[in-house]
């Protein structure tokens, strides 16, 4: 005859073990229809940019470097991301250029998307979040590839990045000294 703690343990490891499968079964559905989920495109570009010279805010640096003063406009629908399992989107605007031994990624502008509604993106000369500089502290007038990605959020399931189909090109300034 079985305890009623034996039977406790019982249930208990048979309910585990069913939500472990139907966790397991909606992360694998939920990233299968992500995969069939288009695109979407996005309108960027760079209303203003600007460059100056300054001395960190931190650290011990005290070597003058040069800053980026960043404006854009951006126009983008992330609203077929939202599916049944999204919890929420991670959305980012990046600026990619070449550097010396590897392209440097730089974080323009960010925000958490929670719902369908807030989806649909229109920010119009809008202004970087970020202060942007440098590693070597010049830009030396390098092309840049600006580019809107997002991390899809599930319920459950996988975390998924991707990159919106549109992108835009810009050219750093060099700064006035």
């Amino acid at each position: 005859m079985f305890s009623n703690i034996q039977r406790i343990q019982q249930y208990f490891g048979f309910a585990t073990t069913v939500i472990l499968f139907l966790a397991t079964a909606i992360g694998l559905s939920s990233y299968i229809q992500e995969q069939f989920i288009p695109t979407p495109e996005a309108k960027l570009s760079l209303t203003d940019i600007s460059s100056r010279h300054g001395k960190p805010q931190i650290g011990y640096n005290v070597k003058r470097q040069e800053y980026a003063l960043v404006n854009f406009d951006l126009a983008a629908d992330l609203s077929p991301l939202f599916t049944w399992n999204t919890k929420q989107l991670f959305v980012y605007l990046a600026a990619t250029y070449p550097g010396r031994p590897y392209a440097n990624k730089i974080v323009l502008w960010d925000s958490i998307i929670t719902s369908k509604e807030e989806a649909v993106l229109s920010l119009s000369n809008e202004r970087a979040d970020y202060t942007v500089y440098d590693v070597t502290g010049k830009f030396n007038g390098r092309n840049a590839t600006l580019s809107l990605e997002w991390n899809v959020q599930p319920y459950v399931g996988f975390l998924t990045w991707n990159k919106a189909s549109g992108r835009g090109k810009f050219t750093f300034p060099t700064a006035n000294q």
